[in-house]
């Protein structure tokens, strides 16, 4: 391509992505971008600069080959676009949806540099979509006589699973929950994410030939061990679900939440929810507590559930650092804004306190400094002596970040573990010490990107085909 093409691309204007407005969109869980047509999405995709560097590939955990796609999509060729997504990508239609891609391939987009990124996102979606009403089935290939069992049905689990099974191995997921999906059905809202999206991945993979076990724990109802003896391989890919413990004065009263206490109950049917699991019953004051994605996802569902009760958005989001150290995606914040959601910085909890009836009344506030960097690389946050205040607020959730599922290496002392609970593995491979037996997504690297977990499956899912094939006499 010469400068003059590239300069002549660079002027086109971005095409908008429909997008449902927040004084529509508070008002109920459905889906707030609406994506693009056929037109919107060829005219889009005709606005990337095949730049050289491809910063865009290098910025997707995925290594997603980017312009390939958008040559095809600008060509019309949808189906094309969307097999090349899914050649490096088993949950791209979910990625689309939930991955921060303004911190990742759009933020990496030339054009974002003086104007506005090529939408990225909105077109993997775009196709994968379309592909999922227009595509072939998938066809089960030749079985190798191999099986392999997989410990947990998230985004890891569920990519390794669907690796296999197209090399013709055959594939068990034991979940914990009545469901699969994870996070993907558990707690990510259905604003960002239709259920729909994970229930025909889900179907997807049954139609590939893999079964689900539902309702089962390993290392609880069946031993990591009797899996080692009974199949070929094991893939560990349980995630980080466990809320931070923390030590707040009133962090038991009635009105105060964890983030997962918080979300799963309001986005999961009642027959797929765990047992003794109830909607949280939201007041007219709702604080909440971090600075990550789950936050985000905190304060924009307490929004709809004060205005489906008839009640003005009262929302507040308390992060202990300033806007700048703030993980959460930029285009999370911003639409959490829009909804109403007022945002405090340099601020920590330091207790709850109840109302006459025990209620959750007020909650006593520490006004923070940042100081040096800690091991993140962000300035740590110093309490300011004497600055304390009280915030009113009748619910409070704290998204103060997730742990690993300790019972397996707790069940299982052989499998190396660090970092409270987290699996040692060779991330090169996935590799734990124990033969036979890999791991994947949050359980082995932390609470992480889908992208990121979907990534360590797919690496994992070769290493097995290899180990399989090498290892494994038939």
């Amino acid at each position: 391509m010469t400068n003059v093409d590239r300069k002549q691309k660079a002027k086109l204007p971005p095409q908008v992505v429909p997008m449902r407005s927040a004084e529509e969109r508070i008002h109920d869980f459905e889906q707030i971008k609406l994506g693009f047509d056929e037109q919107a999405a060829i005219t889009e995709a005709s606005r990337c600069l095949f730049c050289p560097k491809q910063a865009c590939v290098v910025a997707c955990p995925l290594d997603n080959d980017i312009p390939t796609a958008m040559k095809l999509i600008g060509e019309g060729k949808f189906i094309d676009a969307a097999a090349v997504y899914q050649d490096t990508s088993t949950l791209a239609e979910v990625c689309s949806r939930v991955c921060p891609q303004d911190n990742l391939c759009e933020g990496a987009c030339v054009l974002g540099k003086r104007g506005q990124a090529v939408a990225l996102g909105a077109l993997e979606r775009f196709v994968t979509d379309y592909a999922r009403v227009h595509g072939a089935p998938p066809e089960r290939p030749a079985s190798t006589g191999k099986k392999v069992a997989v410990v947990g049905a998230g985004p890891a689990g569920l990519s390794v699973a669907q690796r296999l099974l197209e090399k013709g191995h055959a594939v068990t997921l034991y979940e914990a929950w009545p469901w699969a999906g994870g996070w993907l059905t558990y707690a990510i809202p259905t604003y960002k994410l239709p259920r729909d999206v994970v229930n025909d991945k889900i179907t997807f993979l049954e139609r590939l030939g893999a079964e689900f076990v539902y309702n089962t724990r390993v290392g609880k109802d069946v031993p990591l061990q009797k899996l080692r003896d009974d199949y070929d391989a094991v893939f560990i890919g349980v995630g980080a679900m466990l809320d931070a413990q923390v030590r707040f004065e009133g962090k038991d009263l009635p009105g105060v939440y964890t983030g997962t206490g918080f979300l799963l109950p309001i986005y999961v049917p009642e027959d797929r929810r765990p047992p003794d699991m109830n909607p949280p019953k939201v007041g007219k004051s709702v604080a909440v507590f971090g600075g990550g994605d789950t936050a985000m996802d905190c304060v924009r569902t307490a929004v709809r559930l004060q205005v489906q009760q008839g009640w003005e958005p009262n929302v507040t989001l308390i992060y202990r650092r300033t806007d700048e150290e703030m993980p959460a995606s930029h285009k999370e914040r911003k639409a959490a804004m829009e909804e109403g959601v007022e945002f405090v910085y340099l601020a920590a909890p330091l207790a709850f306190k109840p109302g006459p009836d025990g209620h959750i009344r007020e909650i006593i506030i520490q006004r923070m400094e940042l100081g040096e960097p800690d091991d993140s690389g962000r300035r740590r946050p110093v309490p300011i002596e004497g600055s304390e205040y009280i915030h009113e607020a009748d619910t409070a959730v704290l998204a103060l970040g997730y742990w690993p599922d300790p019972l397996i290496g707790e069940q299982e002392p052989g499998l190396e573990t660090h970092n409270w609970g987290l699996i040692k593995v060779d991330e090169a491979t996935g590799e734990t010490n124990l033969p036979g037996v890999f791991s994947g997504g949050d359980a082995a690297r932390g609470p992480a990107l889908v992208s990121k977990a979907a990534r360590d499956g797919i690496v994992a899912a070769e290493t097995i085909h290899q180990y399989l094939a090498e290892v494994v006499k038939a």
